[in-house]
């Protein structure tokens, strides 16, 4: 059975204060498991669509949203506002045969995507047809100036009440790059309330190093709804060890075998239909593709890689990079990272390959869990390939080069396009992350420093603050920063690998900016911020189970400022729903 102790911490500090320096993240020296005038698309300089998804149509999952040059969407210096109706509601689906209770938005898993151009105005009128309470958040939207519109249940609204309506508002002043939005209400977004967010600008700077663009969403999958798998984690039975998935997805898709069912951590017994279709993906020799990865899911990390093809990363969480070639790359949940695919091996089929890694996340805790999840490139010419029974003789990369570790792409890897220094610290604080034993009457174990989040019920800690509150619930954990200054967080994950003052060694040159940096046991990472974002700011594990537990802190920025907001009085009324 695997330890406690020996887990990955994915820290995220969701819609950036304006967006963390990572100067440091120091791994223990032994194997260990863990806790963003007008340019029209390109076009293809054939008449024949050089990348669409050959994935069978379901009435819940559109594939061609996920090529971005279907809609002729226009990439462009001009402002607009963008206007989208969604519905969430509960509906029975079956991603990968096995048929599950799911919650979508507008029938769809994932769901809708949002694609809009730097400047643009985001209008999001949200139907709440659930039983329960809901709220989105909008994973690396800065939201300077409408910290309101963060969607953070607790934090920076109460959540839209069962048959309610609430429409976020807001603008994307400078930023482009790949995000996605997400349920942020108890583990809402396990269940399928997810969907891809892209931002566009014509000043990218590797707009011309690609034909094509692409988006594949990765998750872990579970056929068991979260709300009893979050139960069963904050009780005794667990024994502080996570639920372990069932399966895994790409673009919402995969196969499962059947079978397999009554062998899993919680077997369903439920309707089953074995080689469920799987994602196929297009190419067409001699284009290059832009694949935007997005990790949506609860717990894995996967390492992602298309059997013969190199990737070249130019994006790491809305920030462009220095192009670096790599085979595999290691996305942990949250991040997001946009690879060059060139279209350059011989006409055939290719298995895309995302490989749970297993010092994050347990296959041994699950027998049913495949831990590798696949689709596959289909090249014009090459035999057809049928998505219930896809077929590649491609071979994977031979070496693995991260192995026995849960890492990020190193700080020699990820270097930013637009080169930045980290500014000096004004101010220091250390957090420590850490579990504590399950008994009886004490199962919330995940902690910062001496603090257990709980999600107030029928209120939120800036409703709060901007009545002037300058203290609040223990459970709630708020570090108020009064002015505009750099801000060093020392982030320690317990033993011999905690940073020590005068010895540890961080980089301040060009270091990696981005919003979710992956946190090693037993090591620390190092952080900076500039605090000139004012609001109430939301920092906290990823890894879905370990902010239900309480792994979550907040940031109360300047204050006075929030003080002066004009928050919507729908939104405050929601707290008396």
């Amino acid at each position: 059975m695997r330890r406690i102790s020996a887990k990955r911490v994915v820290l995220a500090l969701i819609v950036s204060l304006l967006i963390v320096i990572v100067l440091a993240v120091v791994a223990p020296a032994v194997a260990s498991q863990g806790i963003n005038f007008q340019l029209p698309r390109r076009q293809s300089s054939s008449s024949t669509p050089s990348a669409s998804i050959n994935s069978t149509r379901q009435a819940w999952n559109d594939p061609s949203q996920f090529i971005l040059g279907k809609n002729n969407f226009v990439i462009t210096a001009t402002p607009t506002t963008r206007y989208y109706d969604w519905t969430i509601s509960q509906q029975d689906i079956a991603p990968d045969g096995l048929q599950r209770s799911m919650l979508l938005v507008n029938g769809m898993f994932p769901g809708p995507l949002i694609e809009a151009n730097t400047g643009d105005r985001i209008v999001v009128k949200v139907s709440n047809n659930l039983a329960i309470a809901t709220a989105l958040h909008w994973h690396g939207m800065f939201q300077n100036g409408t910290n309101w519109m963060d969607g953070s249940t607790g934090v920076t609204q109460c959540p839209i009440p069962p048959g309610g309506t609430f429409t976020y508002n807001f603008t994307i002043p400078s930023q482009w790059g790949t995000y996605w939005w997400h349920a942020h209400a108890v583990s809402q977004y396990v269940d399928g309330v997810v969907g891809p967010l892209i931002i566009h600008s014509p000043d990218e700077p590797h707009l011309a190093e690609y034909d094509e663009d692409l988006i594949v969403m990765l998750s872990d999958y579970h056929h068991t709804p979260s709300k009893p798998l979050v139960s069963w984690y904050l009780s005794t039975e667990s024994d502080g060890i996570e639920p372990t998935p069932d399966n895994g997805l790409i673009n919402g898709r995969n196969s499962f075998n059947c079978s397999n069912d009554a062998l899993a951590q919680f077997p369903t017994n439920a309707k089953c239909i074995s080689n469920a279709p799987r994602t196929v993906f297009d190419f067409k020799a001699g284009v290059k593709y832009r694949i935007r990865l997005i990790n949506s899911g609860a717990f894995a990390e996967f390492q992602f890689s298309i059997d013969s093809h190199s990737l070249t990363v130019i994006e790491a969480d809305g920030v462009d990079m220095q192009p670096v070639q790599i085979q595999r790359i290691p996305i942990h949940i949250g991040q997001r990272y946009s690879v060059i695919v060139q279209a350059d091996q011989a006409i055939g089929n290719y298995w895309v390959r995302a490989i749970m890694n297993t010092y994050c996340v347990g296959g041994s805790d699950n027998p049913a869990l495949n831990l590798t999840t696949t689709a596959i490139v289909h090249y014009a010419g090459a035999s057809l390939v049928n998505p219930s029974a896809p077929h590649a003789n491609s071979q994977d990369w031979g070496s693995d080069p991260w192995p026995g570790r849960c890492l990020d792409l190193t700080s020699d890897m990820l270097k930013p396009y637009d080169v930045q220094d980290a500014p000096p610290a004004d101010v220091q604080f250390i957090l420590h992350m850490s579990a504590q034993k399950i008994t009886e009457d004490h199962v919330r174990f995940n902690y910062v420093n001496t603090t257990s989040w709980v999600p107030l019920k029928s209120a939120a800690t800036l409703f709060e603050a901007h009545q002037g509150a300058t203290t609040f619930a223990a459970s709630q954990m708020v570090i108020t920063l009064n002015k505009t200054q750099t801000v060093e967080l020392i982030i320690n994950r317990s033993g011999a690998g905690s940073y020590v003052p005068g010895e540890s060694v961080f980089n301040t040159v060009n270091p990696v900016r981005r919003d979710t940096a992956t946190l090693q046991t037993f090591g620390h990472t190092v952080l900076r911020f500039v605090n000139d974002n004012p609001g109430m700011w939301a920092f906290h594990c990823h890894i879905d189970w370990h902010m239900q537990a309480g792994l979550m802190l907040q940031f109360l920025s300047l204050p006075a400022t929030v003080q002066s907001f004009k928050i919507p009085e729908e939104l405050k009324a929601m707290c008396n729903a």
